[in-house]
């Protein structure tokens, strides 16, 4: 056999297990999208939620009761932005609107753009929250030493089970690309 003919199997070869190789991450990557549901829900007790879900329906003269939120904020370690809620909770009664304040201020040495995601504690909680105005729904974008106060506007469903009494809303900040098209972790010089 030839050197070229032999080259050329060898090739084959690789390609061969480079796209067997290729399917198998491509599969392992799908694969893991409901296992990281699983855990975060099932074991973890936490429902990651992007959106927020349908205004809560509030049966007529249902009795109201209270509930503890609970505020628990950080920032990716490549966002250099501080994230503080104005309290660390609030008590607030079921089916009446609620805002909470938060402030975020960039202190890196350029302006960035950060997304905040968002979930809650105990996961089940997220199916009675509905949020009409959240930081977390768009990217946001802070120059250098700039701060901006950013509300939360929202309300729980009088059907929350009993046995939750406490809510804990979860922000973390995390960068992302700025709208010049420049990294999130470089962003852009002050003028």
């Amino acid at each position: 056999m030839s050197l070229v003919t032999e080259r050329a199997q060898a090739n084959r070869r690789v390609l061969k297990w480079g796209l067997l190789a290729t399917v198998l991450a491509f599969g392992f990557g799908w694969a893991l999208v409901p296992f990281y549901d699983v855990l975060c829900e099932q074991i973890l007790g936490i429902k990651p939620t992007m959106e927020a879900v349908a205004n809560p329906v509030c049966a007529d003269g249902a009795k109201s009761r209270k509930i503890r939120i609970e505020f628990d904020t950080s920032v990716d370690a490549n966002l250099p932005w501080q994230l503080t809620a104005e309290h660390s909770a609030m008590e607030i009664e079921t089916c009446k609107p609620a805002t909470a304040k938060f402030v975020a201020r960039n202190l890196g040495a350029f302006g960035m753009n950060g997304q905040a995601i968002f979930s809650t504690a105990p996961g089940e909680s997220a199916a009675y929250l509905a949020k009409t105005e959240c930081f977390c729904f768009t990217q946001q974008h802070l120059e250098a030493g700039q701060s901006r106060e950013m509300p939360v506007r929202f309300m729980i469903n009088d059907q929350l089970p009993e046995s939750v009494e406490t809510i804990t809303f979860r922000y973390v900040f995390n960068p992302v690309s700025n709208y010049a098209g420049n990294d999130p972790v470089a962003g852009t010089p002050k003028s």
